[in-house]
């Protein structure tokens, strides 16, 4: 990784504290209502050509939802943020922004982002990303699907709970915020039980994940955070993982919604690992 030079370094710490502002004025959870036509966007870890494709072929939807995880594991997530900050700060009423597990201290340190941004950006800026992650809103609400990065907690009854939840929260501390980020569905359980990720993060099962739908009047939960070969549905398709990095070496995929209909896409492989098609 080499230097950027200072004119793009100065762009995209512009585009940072911009966004970081914006952020800061938002609630934790974004009540974006009813869209006719949605684009969610799961996991992409610095593919940013999946984000460009995205936002050069789907700018005319309603809404495009990004669920989380745009750094680490992948040497480009300062290119990838640059491209949705810049969209976000253009268009906020369209772009949804919302965390993932990696945007934090916790995985940066061992995952890559942190040094990436010291190599190219130099070893102070890495403090700006941390407020800028710190907040970023961690759910919302769009066509009565909940949009979240890991998923439901267990001291979660309403999402009328998240309004209240503190920002900025670095790590998060906050234990229904780090659940919100790091749990995962599993159908053939039910209740909540310690998850293989490690300590405070559960697997949610089918009893409680229903039970918190029909209690919040809510259709189902669109998701990223687990490597899928571009979606896995589960819980009588109530629950709808996405996963749009090509990291993993599966395929990259978005999840459309026109009229209330879902329709899954693929992107196809020679653009995946050779680069933009442009």
């Amino acid at each position: 990784m080499s230097s950027w030079p200072q004119e793009r370094k100065d762009n995209i710490l512009n585009l940072v504290s911009k966004a970081t502002e914006m952020f800061s004025s938002t609630k934790p959870l974004l009540r974006v209502g009813e869209k006719r036509r949605a684009v969610y966007v799961g996991d992409t870890h610095g593919a940013y050509n999946v984000t460009r494709h995205v936002l050069e072929n789907y700018a005319n939807f309603d809404v495009i939802v990004f669920l989380g995880d745009y750094v680490d594991r992948e040497p480009y997530g300062l290119e990838n943020l640059e491209l949705i900050l810049s969209k976000f700060i253009e268009s906020p009423e369209k772009i949804v922004v919302l965390r993932g597990n990696h945007e934090s201290p916790l995985t940066n340190d061992y995952y890559g982002f942190k040094t990436e941004v010291e190599q190219k950006l130099g070893g102070e800026s890495y403090k700006e990303f941390v407020e800028l992650f710190s907040q970023m809103p961690y759910a919302a609400i769009v066509n009565d699907y909940f949009c979240v990065h890991g998923g439901i907690a267990r001291n979660l009854k309403s999402v009328t709970q998240l309004d209240e939840l503190k920002k900025p929260d670095v790590l998060p501390e906050d234990e229904i915020a780090f659940e919100l980020l790091w749990n995962d569905p599993r159908e053939e359980l039910d209740g909540f039980v310690p998850n293989v990720r490690g300590e405070g993060t559960f697997f949610y099962g089918r009893d409680v994940t229903l039970n918190f739908l029909k209690e919040n009047l809510l259709k189902g939960i669109i998701r990223g955070h687990e490597v899928a070969d571009g979606f896995r549905a589960e819980m009588d398709e109530r629950v709808i993982t996405v996963f749009s990095s090509r990291y993993h070496k599966m395929r990259a995929g978005i999840l459309l919604q026109e009229d209330g209909k879902f329709s899954q896409v693929y992107l196809d492989e020679t653009f995946l690992f050779n680069g933009d098609r442009s």
